[in-house]
């Protein structure tokens, strides 16, 4: 080799070595970009050094996570994949790849993951692969997540997509969860929402923005192999949660109750299709056993859902069981001396937050009202009736009602603390008004068509404020307007379902400090 050729090859090294490595993800301020393939590190460097609303696109391809890319408690970050569902994100581990450690104070910045593929290949169980408050110690209130078009697959039985909060710590998350999808071959949960007992919490939210919304998701179960895996959905510790517009198969939407930290504040399940096939013999659900299952707390709204059986129809569809109307609350979730809701629990020592109503006379109420229970404003313990509408069986239009069951025991105090026409309303027909006097005439349960056929007279509660007869008029407002009977022959508005598709699928959302509650509007005559 010449001196001129080798003088020649060290230039060019000189040269190569020179230009610097292009990083994995570049940007500042609000723009972010990563490339195919880019880290976990490489992605956290990025949200690390973004300013507040930043978006950082990754570009399409596939990308190998075991450890988490963590959002700023002080700055809200979209992370987007280029094209809807082209960043496959696979998943060697068991724990979260995305999502904010801590919730603190009022957090309102906003926190976006989009488009992505979470694709499980280790042969675990990853529980909460997107989890808001993973690390503990939280407790405050989170106002704009936004979790949408992904899609999660080989999931195993027993994972869990989305989590929020901890067991040791109180929390509070509103936003949107939307147009995901989720097929398993087993049980597996799209969000998992939980909390320790607020001992303050806020009043009942529904109809407000202050929810987590679900909507627009598509999950389904293949061959799931035991209803007591879980749900699709499931909730405790002062969950605020509004599931709507989602098609599921073979996915039982549940939630638990007070025995678990006073159980789920509120929960509006409206316009879902509900559909069990083949799939759901081994689980025990062919015939919609408890599709929707509830253990027993705060304010409950459902109406407009279709059902779809595979064999057989059960006549406990849409359940509400109220763990403490029986001893040891089924499952000893609290205290011993405060498990079963009879009269006696007020401030006991080790139970210092569970205080029941203890109404007299203490044989005929047994405790009532009980602490959180169903049908109550878990803030002030005021009657808040579980309204219950238009839900049906897809091949029939047969109604699927809301059920009680009184499982028994001794002592057994379930026909005390649930009672039809006080705790609960249902609509007295499956089909929607034809007069204003049929099938619904005022006098007990409730009724759903035009405000025309709204009955003239109703009947309210006699004990206490806040009860009486139900009619939803479908054609006030975009998706109905709920009234309730609050004083004899008095209809005045009590709900309304909270705007759709939410703000923040659109751009929109809740840029403050949560509003209170809607409370009662203005009485119509």
């Amino acid at each position: 080799m010449t001196i001129r050729r080798m003088a020649c090859l060290a230039g060019l090294i000189w040269i190569l070595c020179s230009i610097p490595a292009q990083a994995a993800c570049s940007g500042s301020g609000t723009t972010w970009s990563c490339q195919a393939g880019a880290s976990v590190s490489d992605v956290q460097s990025a949200i690390n050094s973004a300013s507040d609303g930043a978006t950082i696109t990754l570009a399409s391809g596939s990308y190998n996570w075991s450890s988490t890319a963590a959002f700023s408690p002080s700055a809200g970050a979209t992370l987007i994949c280029a094209s809807a569902q082209a960043c496959t994100i696979n998943l060697p581990g068991t724990g979260q790849v995305m999502g904010l450690p801590t919730i603190t104070g009022t957090n309102s910045h906003l926190y976006r993951i989009s488009g992505f593929v979470f694709n499980s290949t280790g042969g675990t169980i990853p529980t909460g692969v997107i989890w808001f408050g993973y690390a503990g110690n939280s407790n405050g209130v989170l106002t704009q997540v936004h979790i949408d078009h992904n899609s999660f697959t080989n999931f195993r039985e027993g994972s869990i997509a989305i989590f929020f909060g901890d067991n040791d710590s109180p929390s509070t998350s509103y936003g949107v969860i939307d147009h995901n999808t989720l097929r398993s071959s087993g049980a597996v949960t799209l969000l998992e929402m939980i909390g320790s007992v607020q001992s303050s919490p806020a009043p009942s939210s529904i109809g407000t923005i202050n929810n987590m919304f679900v909507e627009d998701n598509t999950i389904s179960w293949a061959n799931p192999s035991s209803a007591s895996v879980g749900g699709c959905m499931d909730s405790w510790g002062d969950a605020r949660i509004v599931w709507r517009h989602n098609t599921t198969t073979n996915c039982l939407t549940t939630a638990h109750g007070v025995t678990h930290a006073g159980g789920p504040s509120n929960l509006e399940f409206y316009n879902n299709n509900v559909t069990m096939n083949s799939g759901s013999v081994t689980e025990g659900t062919q015939d919609c056993y408890r599709c929707f299952h509830h253990q027993g707390s705060g304010e409950f709204i459902a109406f407009n859902n279709s059902f779809t059986a595979y064999s057989g129809k059960n006549s406990e569809v849409i359940s509400m069981l109220h763990y403490r109307d029986y001893p040891n609350g089924i499952d000893g979730g609290l205290p011993s001396a405060a498990a079963q809701c009879n009269g006696l629990v007020d401030w006991l020592s080790g139970a210092l937050h569970i205080i029941d109503g203890n109404r007299s006379p203490d044989s005929t109420y047994q405790g009532y009202p009980c602490w959180r229970q169903p049908g109550r404003d878990p803030a002030t313990g005021n009657l808040k009736p579980m309204y219950v509408w238009n839900n049906y069986w897809s091949d029939t239009s047969a109604e699927v009602p809301l059920v009680s069951p009184d499982i028994g025991g001794n002592p057994d105090y379930s026909s005390n603390h649930m009672q039809a026409n006080r705790d609960w309303y249902n609509a007295v027909s499956a089909s929607a008004q034809s007069s204003p006097t049929s099938p619904f005439n005022g006098a007990s349960g409730m009724g759903f068509g035009t405000l025309a056929n709204r009955p003239s007279s109703c009947t309210t509660n006699p004990n206490e404020r806040g009860g009486g007869v139900g009619y939803f008029a479908t054609d006030q407002g975009a998706q109905g307007t709920l009234y309730q009977c609050s004083a004899t022959n008095t209809w005045t508005v009590w709900y309304t379902p909270y705007t759709y598709p939410h703000p923040l699928t659109t751009g929109g959302g809740n840029t403050g400090t949560p509003a209170p509650p809607t409370g009662l509007q203005a009485t119509v005559s």
